[in-house]
């Protein structure tokens, strides 16, 4: 009952929701994962999954066997975790939880520095949507997640990273980037986004935090630049504006490390905008790796 071939099919089953799906994920025939669930079903005396259901539902008993399954899971990579420890980073994995920009703008230098100190550690960035991230911290899925907070949940341990703060971007073209060539100081110029009025500007779709940010600027300046695009992501964004489409909001991370392929003009905003702390965050019944504790310090200097 406790065979690891057994229990990973059965989570997988319960992670896919079909037996098909799930033995495509397992690289095996449907036929076979039928037979092994109904083996680990026959030595139960119980059923775990309700079939008459579709997507499956699991049973009280499969419930159980599915949280019991996960907790040797998570027993099994922490063994796996500590022992890698005493190889001292000689050997071992990590796996990131990351959005794109995040692993675009923040994490590709200390991903280098990190391979080039501890060239046997094998790393792995999960790209994936904000919810999706907090979820796979949860699970285990990876040692840790980068986030802007969480949803509050008791079961996640944060880490303090850095902090962020928004800034305005415009065409090198733009008439305001004069103002910018004119400056001798290496700080930013401020500037009101009221600034902005009637201005062409390309904002980041609805369920994008930055998109949020523009709404409260536009609230408090009482203006509205005049939106010619929604961009998905800030690069997206960022990009389309240095290439002369129109003004974008960035953060200070952004702007200092992404390659752009043309120039922005960056602007300190005079608005009051609360910065962002950036998180490293991860399960508090596992135990951080030493691999991961070292790449996190490699972040906090960044």
């Amino acid at each position: 009952m406790i065979d690891e071939h057994e229990w990973r099919s059965i989570l997988q089953v319960a992670k896919d929701g079909t037996f098909s799906a799930a033995a495509k994920h397992l690289y095996i025939s449907q036929p076979s994962l039928s037979q092994c669930i109904k083996k680990v079903e026959t030595e139960l005396g119980a059923r775990l999954f309700d079939r008459t259901q579709n997507p499956l539902v699991l049973t009280s008993a499969g419930k159980i066997y599915v949280r019991q399954a996960k907790e040797i899971l998570r027993i099994q990579k922490a063994l796996v975790q500590e022992v890698a420890d005493l190889s001292e980073l000689r050997t071992g994995s990590l796996t990131i939880g990351s959005s794109r920009t995040r692993s675009a703008c923040f994490l590709l230098n200390p991903l280098v520095a990190f391979h080039q100190k501890y060239p046997g550690i094998q790393i792995f960035v999960r790209e994936a949507p904000v919810r999706t991230l907090e979820e796979n911290a949860a699970s285990g899925d990876v040692d840790f997640a980068l986030l802007y907070g969480t949803s509050g949940r008791r079961d996640l341990i944060s880490l303090p990273l850095c902090r962020e703060h928004v800034l305005l971007a415009v065409p090198k073209t733009h008439p305001l980037a004069a103002m910018r060539q004119k400056e001798s100081s290496i700080e930013l110029p401020r500037i009101s986004f009221s600034a902005m009025s009637d201005e062409s500007f390309i904002k980041l779709q609805p369920f994008r935090q930055m998109a949020d940010v523009f709404d409260k600027l536009c609230e408090a300046t009482k203006v509205r630049p005049h939106v010619v695009f929604e961009a998905n992501s800030i690069i997206e964004a960022a990009e389309l504006c240095a290439a002369g489409m129109g003004a974008t909001l960035v953060t200070d991370m952004l702007a200092r490390s992404w390659r752009w392929r043309q120039e922005a003009v960056f602007f300190e905003l005079e608005e009051d905008i609360a910065e962002r702390e950036l998180l490293a965050v991860y399960n508090k019944k596992r135990r951080l790796s030493l691999a991961a504790q070292k790449f996190i310090e490699f972040l906090r200097t960044e």
